[in-house]
C-alpha cells in the first residue's frame, strides 16, 4: 500500500457522495490533508485521515 496527500476537496467530495470514502482507508496506508480542505469538505472527516498543516 501507499500514502496519499489529498490536496484538494473533490476527492473527498465525489468518494464521500457515492458512500466509498472508506475505499481511501483500503487502498492508502496514511492519508493526509490539510485544515484548509478538512474546512472546505464541511463534514467531520474519519479519524484515520490525518490533518497536518503545510
Amino acid at each position: 500500500m501507499h500514502d496519499i496527500v489529498i490536496s484538494d476537496t473533490s476527492c473527498l467530495i465525489l468518494f464521500d457522495k457515492i458512500g466509498e470514502i472508506e475505499l481511501l482507508k483500503s487502498v492508502y496506508d496514511t492519508i493526509i490533508t490539510t485544515p484548509e480542505i478538512a474546512e472546505e469538505f464541511g463534514e467531520v472527516l474519519p479519524i484515520w485521515i490525518k490533518i497536518e498543516t503545510v
